[in-house]
């Protein structure tokens, strides 16, 4: 009877350590990668938050700062989500270098998996032939609002911060050349200034204080004039925003992945609370009520959408939606409908066409109305 008692209790005792196991046993994975929050804070927080909502579900890594040099790493982390049979969809953004690589090798091992990539850093129809699904800021139709905003400020003068590997990538290439088109039509001077590379020798160090040293000597050679500033970095974004603000005549149109939240929370010293990652237009009143305080208010402006964040938390909500009811692996009508839901407001989506004037099906360009932060008074 001892020993039947015995038995019984060490029964119970594994039955129960493995109910709570089997109660948290998840049907599927979805994973993602983000950059680190040195230089996309917004998607690494959306990422996070995912993690925090689906225990289980979502799994989350981040690819190395110098990611340009270590695409390896990069790939690694990619090809390691894939060696879980568990995970059924992997979105990465921003899909930098060793995304195409690294998708190519997992279609061959795991065609089940769907492939999402968000603001790719590669050859367009390279990385849109390995993914599945890719999304983007529209950087076309940025070069024309960029170039319109300054106009409509009276700026005289556009400056174009940027560096050898971003001019190598074509919708860099192509907003810079509608930039310059546009620009010669307003009758805007667009100047192009050379700025160290971040993921380069100098580091993201060196570039951000060649931006907080260089706005003031623009501003000096082009003394009396309106000028206005874009960098296509996003770790230079605080510190172009900062100096911009020290500046009367100094005017910032647009971020490079235009959002409340990219790099505003430090240039303009506004945490941003855990509630309003998911509530933008909180932080957006915040946001005007600062500009407004240092007389900034009609000097700046973004789009009133985290585009990033929206690419992770659409790219997951249409990963979960095709995991549990199948369908096309490419719907744009469900796109659509996701992304109107997580961002709270309907884009614009188009396909992206190449410079030699392919239409890329599954390429999807994203596009919204810039703030007036008057508006959120």
């Amino acid at each position: 009877m001892k020993k039947l008692l015995v038995l019984t209790l060490a029964l119970a005792m594994l039955l129960g350590m493995m109910l709570p196991a089997m109660a948290e046993e998840v049907p599927y994975k979805i994973a993602i990668l983000t950059g680190t929050t040195s230089q996309g804070e917004e998607e690494y927080r959306a990422a996070e938050r995912l993690a925090v909502e689906y225990p289980g579900v979502v799994i989350t890594d981040t690819y190395p700062d110098n990611f340009s040099s270590e695409v390896e790493t990069t790939m690694g982390k990619l090809l390691q989500f894939a060696e879980d049979p568990k995970v059924k969809a992997i979105i990465m953004c921003q899909a930098v270098q060793g995304a195409t690589a690294a998708f190519t090798k997992i279609r061959e091992t795991r065609p089940d998996i769907l492939l999402i990539a968000g603001v790719a850093a590669e050859d367009p129809s390279d990385i849109a032939g390995a993914a599945d699904l890719v999304m983007g800021v529209d950087e076309i139709n940025g070069g024309y609002q960029i170039v319109e905003t300054a106009k409509e400020w009276g700026a005289e003068v556009l400056v174009h911060y940027s560096f050898a590997r971003h001019m190598g990538y074509e919708t860099i290439v192509a907003r810079y050349n509608i930039m310059k088109e546009e620009t010669e039509l307003a009758g805007i001077e667009l100047v192009f200034r050379d700025a160290p590379d971040p993921t380069g020798d100098a580091g993201m160090t060196g570039a951000q204080t060649f931006i907080l040293s260089d706005v003031p000597k623009v501003m000096e050679e082009y003394a009396g004039k309106k000028v206005a500033f874009f960098t296509t970095n996003c770790g230079m974004q605080e510190p172009l925003q900062a100096a911009v603000l020290k500046e009367a005549n100094a005017y910032y149109p647009l971020p490079c992945c235009p959002s409340p939240f990219h790099g505003f929370p430090s240039s303009l010293e506004l945490e941003v609370e855990p509630e309003e990652w998911g509530n933008v237009e909180t932080y957006l009143r915040k946001m005007a009520a600062r500009l407004n305080e240092i007389g900034a208010i009609n000097r700046v402006s973004t789009w009133p959408v985290g585009v990033n964040m929206s690419i992770i938390l659409g790219g997951f909500e249409y990963a979960k939606n095709y995991i549990e009811n199948g369908g096309e692996r490419v719907d744009l009508d469900k796109l659509l409908e996701i992304m109107t839901k997580v961002a709270s407001q309907s884009p614009d989506l188009t396909t992206y066409v190449d410079a030699d004037g392919n239409n890329i099906t599954n390429y999807f360009m994203i596009f919204f109305d810039r703030v007036d932060f008057n508006d959120y008074l």
